[in-house]
């Protein structure tokens, strides 16, 4: 049986042809300013650098063959334009007017920065076929989570990643906060912080907007949001809030073309592909367990100390039972 969405491997003919005059070789992605965004896929540096330059420029029609490329890396190159349109919901023309604005000749020659890419990643690629839930379900989701889990941890900027723990770490207060599951994640997120002596805590969904609640906040605080599909207008309400009052803001979001990556000032994606309809959270997770406890091991006299303050607490609270009982 084979059910929702999920990332898959596929045989690469060897003889895909490739653009005379095309190189190949790709690099790890370097900083861009104070925005910088992780892939969720391993895309090629020239390529991803030339979207994330163009995405905010890009008509709705070509933004969405920018999202099926990034999401569909391992068939693309198989693709003819009408098949890719049709796959889009575009037109030929367009097709060809999108990999000339990211700047390549043709859609020639970005299938050919495709067809390498694919030849790097078949080494690690695993033989399931998208959904298929074998005899084993629980072995198959957690064999999902763990490919989420391998493929972000690869793919994430260290830069990037080291400037967001900082910046946590320097925050006066940490203002996390999501939508739907993304709403138990950024609860998950001040949680952790708190644990290591951040002063930390998520913003409330029950107000008219999120960002009432900035009323009260400083321009030496950090607003974290998590945003994984459906994407909510009100992060991105948030995140506008955010600059105007001139606060530091994070995202943890699922694609490099998300509208909270594009928003934020700094942003790590996150691979929520799941087997089912709903989004997949193990690696999401992991990524906020890092950075808490990469602040933690940068700082340890702040988490020592908030560690013994915890434990006193939960020690004189009679609601709490003793390890053993």
């Amino acid at each position: 049986m084979k059910i929702g969405r999920g990332w898959h491997p596929v045989n690469l003919p060897a003889a895909i042809d490739r653009p005379i005059g095309y190189s190949g070789g790709y690099a790890t992605r370097p900083g861009e300013g104070e925005t910088a965004i992780m892939a969720t896929e391993p895309v090629p540096t020239d390529l991803r650098e030339r979207i994330l330059g163009h995405v905010g420029e890009l008509p709705p029609q070509q933004r969405s063959i920018a999202d099926y490329l990034l999401d569909h890396l391992d068939s693309v190159p198989f693709l003819s334009v009408p098949a890719l349109a049709r796959r889009c919901g575009v037109s030929e023309a367009t097709i060809v007017r999108f990999s000339q604005r990211i700047g390549f000749s043709g859609f020639t020659e970005l299938k050919g920065a495709l067809v390498d890419l694919l030849q790097e990643r078949l080494g690690v690629a695993d033989e399931r076929e998208p959904g298929d839930l074998g005899g084993d379900v629980l072995e198959t989701v957690a064999g999902h989570e763990d490919r989420n889990i391998r493929l972000t941890v690869d793919r994430i900027d260290r830069v990037v990643f080291d400037a967001i723990a900082e910046r946590i770490f320097a925050a006066e207060r940490v203002h996390t906060f999501g939508m739907g599951i993304s709403a138990h994640l950024a609860g998950l997120a001040s949680y952790a912080l708190v644990q290591i002596g951040v002063s930390a805590s998520p913003l409330s969904t029950g107000y008219s907007s999120p960002a009432e609640q900035l009323v009260a906040a400083r321009r030496g605080d950090l607003v974290l949001v998590i945003s994984l599909p459906p994407y909510s207008r009100q992060s991105l309400d948030l995140i506008d809030a955010a600059r105007r009052l001139g606060i530091a803001t994070v995202a943890l979001t699922d694609r490099l073309t998300a509208p909270a990556a594009r928003a934020a000032d700094l942003a790590l994606a996150v691979r929520s592909d799941n087997l089912t309809f709903t989004n997949a959270v193990a690696a999401m997770t992991v990524v906020i367990n890092a950075l808490a406890t990469a602040v933690a091991a940068r700082h340890p006299d702040r988490a020592i100390d908030a560690f013994a303050r915890i434990g006193k607490v939960l020690a004189d609270d009679p609601d709490v039972m003793p390890e053993g009982s």
